[in-house]
């Protein structure tokens, strides 16, 4: 089996922006583990714990991730992005990212991820949140933009959304 790559990764990222979820679970192990170190999440199991656990998310908003760094070895990846959430309608019970979000309210994070690799497909993902911004009722294509202009040099101009 050859290698992971990074425009391997690009495609798994595409995938998840263009909500093609055939193709991007097709990215992930059977018995793969995504560990979200939130009290709230926690370790999700499976490719349906993983569907489980976002479908809710796309239900209320509108998420696009942009790569910012991406390193790959083949067997593990690194990667630091940056996700922008447009919601489509108000959430003020315990909020968001610590945030009351209003219908049309944009929200940033940067979160950094690190995946193994088995047989060509993640067996694991362990990803933390280490910056949030409440942006408010901005463009998304903006939002996205901006990460876009501050992105390592190759993935600038990597088409995010339409």
């Amino acid at each position: 089996m050859a290698p992971f790559t990074h425009n391997d990764f690009l495609e798994y990222v595409k995938s998840f922006n263009a909500k093609d979820f055939d193709k991007q679970y097709s990215f992930y192990h059977d018995d793969i583990t995504l560990d979200i170190p939130d009290p709230q999440t926690g370790i999700l199991r499976g490719k349906a714990g993983i569907r489980n656990h976002y479908l809710p998310l796309f239900d209320v908003a509108d998420e696009y991730i942009v790569p910012m760094v991406i390193m790959v070895d083949g067997e593990r990846v690194f990667y630091i992005m940056e996700s922008s959430f447009r919601y489509n309608k108000r959430l003020d019970e315990g909020g968001v990212f610590g945030f009351k979000v209003d219908d049309g309210d944009v929200i940033k994070i940067r979160v950094w991820a690190y995946y193994e690799i088995r047989e060509g497909k993640f067996q694991s993902i362990v990803c933390n949140l280490f910056q949030k911004w409440f942006l408010g009722k901005v463009d998304m294509k903006e939002a996205i933009r901006e990460s876009q202009s501050r992105a390592t040099e190759g993935l600038r101009h990597v088409h995010i959304c339409d």
